[in-house]
């Protein structure tokens, strides 16, 4: 079974999510948006090694620490081609929030391009690709059925939903990605957000106030 350790990185509160396999020592990151540091000593807690890093979107609380992190594991890198300006420029958006300049770096680009509706393999277990996009332009959610749960991402909170005034984002595409990818799957189906708490897609169809 696969484990999840969860870390909160960056000044953005961001949901980081190591996914280990125990019997491997092989793990995943899924957006490592900052505090690298934090996330190595993690790996090194648990006797992982990051294989794969895994973007939901490239704003820079998810896609800050993957040049660092990449450097010290040599992991493969799996994102949306669509995001290549907000990688590219990580920094210099960086600068317009004030954030110290070495906190967070420019994202190198995908060792492999997803667009959704791919399945990916990670130690036997099987992750399917969702195009989700309305939050960011490229925006994944990473489906595994066998355990019942979904990186959403930023484009499904509790109670919420992803902003859409940043560049690229897009209110009526976001509530379209959600009720036909993210409200179609098993209601228990667990929902682990880019921000904020964990909750359910049951949850959310009944409760959610945007839809």
């Amino acid at each position: 079974m696969i484990q999840i350790e969860l870390l909160l990185v960056t000044d953005f509160a961001q949901n980081c999510r190591i996914l280990g396999d125990p019997k491997s020592g092989e793990a995943v990151v899924v957006d490592p948006g900052g505090d690298v540091d934090l996330i190595l000593s993690t790996l090194n807690k648990k006797g992982w090694k990051c294989k794969e890093i895994w973007l939901t979107h490239c704003h820079i609380d998810h896609c800050g620490g993957v040049k660092d992190l990449k450097d010290a594991t040599m992991a493969r890198v799996v994102g949306h081609r669509a995001e290549v300006e907000m990688r590219a420029h990580a920094e210099d958006i960086c600068r317009y929030y004030g954030i110290p300049l070495g906190k967070m770096r420019n994202c190198p680009e995908p060792d492999q391009y997803i667009e959704g509706g791919e399945t990916l393999n990670f130690c036997g277990y099987e992750f399917k690709t969702l195009f989700t996009p309305g939050h960011s332009p490229g925006h994944i959610a990473f489906y595994n059925a066998s355990q019942g749960f979904v990186l959403s991402g930023d484009a499904l909170f509790a109670g919420s939903i992803g902003r859409t005034d940043l560049p690229g984002g897009d209110t009526d595409t976001l509530l379209n990605s959600v009720r036909t990818k993210l409200f179609t799957l098993p209601d228990e189906t667990k929902v682990l957000s880019g921000h904020g708490e964990d909750t359910t897609i049951g949850v959310e169809k009944s409760t959610n106030p945007f839809f």
